[in-house]
């Protein structure tokens, strides 16, 4: 299956692209795409949005698929979604 993961905001400049696209196996779940964001960006990624220890994101950042937020590591991943990335800010 695919899904495809779409940065938003100042996390596009970081990971040098809006979107990717990533194949997984069928019953792929949430932890598997974290697993694969640590694998291809953790590196990228500042400590302040993302543990390199335990493979997630830190703060206020949403990761939203169709219609859902995915929040729990067994949330399924959905074949041909779209899950972007949101890290939320605060300004005045």
């Amino acid at each position: 299956m695919e899904i495809t993961l779409r940065f938003v905001g100042f996390v596009e400049k970081m990971v040098g692209s809006e979107r990717v696209r990533m194949a997984f196996p069928w019953g792929a779940v949430y932890q598997d795409l974290l697993d694969e964001i640590d694998r291809q960006f953790g590196d990228r990624l500042p400590e302040r949005m993302w543990d390199r220890e335990k493979k997630c994101f830190r703060g206020p950042t949403l990761v939203v698929g169709e219609g859902r937020d995915l929040e729990s590591p067994d949330d399924p991943l959905v074949d041909g979604e779209e899950i972007k990335l949101i890290v939320m800010i605060a300004g005045g």
